[in-house]
């Protein structure tokens, strides 16, 4: 009993001092705001690559998109140059930014919006925006959107992690105290052997690139990761839909005379019978009811057994061969859709 209480002194003087010394290290104020501070920089790339091209098509979705689609053979198929935006760890928060503050902007404004995703990726805005996620969506959020942060990380957060974000800054600070740990070990002893920064950049690239990845171990660690999109919660599309920004997005596109479309992908996380939990069917006919109901061309490839194992390098990534197959039928199923 001694020995634990002790232990508690230590670390209430240990949170004491670090209450004292992070703020002030890390130029933060305190107590320290809960929400995200966003800069007031918007990135303009995609916007202003679209109106250079002059796309009338935008394929827009995370990583499965680059080797699902062939854009040039797609673009054939339906006499159009689809302009892809393919960002590896995206989701339809992010997904949503890029539309209000590059897509709808740019001049000539695209005809369609062509998203790409999985399952209940749509109506998930907490979903893939802290962490090394934030960085993306700082680039395109502005600091006076007030709705993001509040769907996105307000009511994500539970009463105790409200305080804790405000009052305890080992917690609070807790992203920056990783980047500079991390940035510590990884730099600063290769420069004393001297290797600078440029040179162990490289070096990394080269031990953990993605030609040496284990895809197999990749596609694991992601299917974990998105767990959550099939949590119960998650599943109940009527408690989600409003409180998601599909809708924002629907009247974003109708608004500035977009179609929008949406793409439901097939991935093997349940091809095995009686794998898929009950919910997520509902899921997806409550979707498709809404999505008719508001005019926009929903195409759902979630069950296309076309699409075999010999078809994916992993269980969520197509291969050559897949995208082939994918492309020639999603050309076909589009284009009796398109004006």
């Amino acid at each position: 009993m001694k020995e634990f209480r002790q232990y508690l002194i230590a670390l209430l003087v240990m949170t004491l001092a670090l209450s004292l010394y992070l703020p002030a290290r890390y130029d933060s104020p305190y107590p320290r705001p809960i929400t995200p501070q966003f800069d007031t920089h918007i990135r303009k790339v995609y916007l202003e690559e679209i109106s250079a091209k002059r796309s009338e098509m935008v394929l827009l979705g995370d990583s499965m998109l680059a080797p699902a689609v062939d854009p040039a053979a797609l673009g054939a198929r339906l006499g159009m140059n689809p302009y892809m935006i393919s960002l590896p760890g995206s989701a339809s928060t992010l997904w949503y930014l890029i539309a209000k503050n590059n897509i709808v902007d740019a001049q000539p404004r695209p005809k369609y919006l062509v998203i790409f995703f999985r399952d209940s990726m749509m109506t998930v805005p907490g979903y893939r925006v802290t962490g090394r996620y934030f960085e993306q969506i700082d680039e395109f959020a502005r600091p006076q959107d007030g709705e993001l942060i509040q769907r996105a990380y307000l009511d994500q957060m539970n009463p105790l992690e409200k305080v804790a974000e405000a009052y305890l800054p080992i917690y609070g600070l807790r992203w920056r105290i990783r980047e500079g740990l991390d940035t510590r070990m990884r730099y600063a002893l290769p420069k004393a052997i001297g290797c600078d920064q440029p040179c162990m950049d490289n070096a990394m690239e080269v031990v953990f690139g993605s030609l040496n990845i284990d895809l197999v171990f990749l596609s694991e660690a992601q299917a974990a990761a998105d767990d959550y999109l099939y949590s119960r919660n998650v599943l109940d599309f009527e408690s989600q839909v409003g409180d998601s920004f599909l809708p924002d997005l629907i009247n974003l596109c109708q608004y500035n005379g977009i179609q929008l479309v949406l793409v439901r992908m097939r991935i093997l996380r349940f091809v095995t019978p009686g794998s898929e939990p009950p919910a997520l069917h509902t899921y997806g006919e409550q979707l498709r009811a809404y999505l008719e109901a508001s005019g926009v061309i929903y195409l759902d490839y979630s069950d296309y057994a076309a699409l075999t194992e010999d078809d994916f390098s992993d269980p969520v990534h197509l291969n050559k061969q897949g995208q082939a197959l994918f492309t020639e039928t999603f050309g076909n199923d589009l284009a009796p859709w398109l004006k």
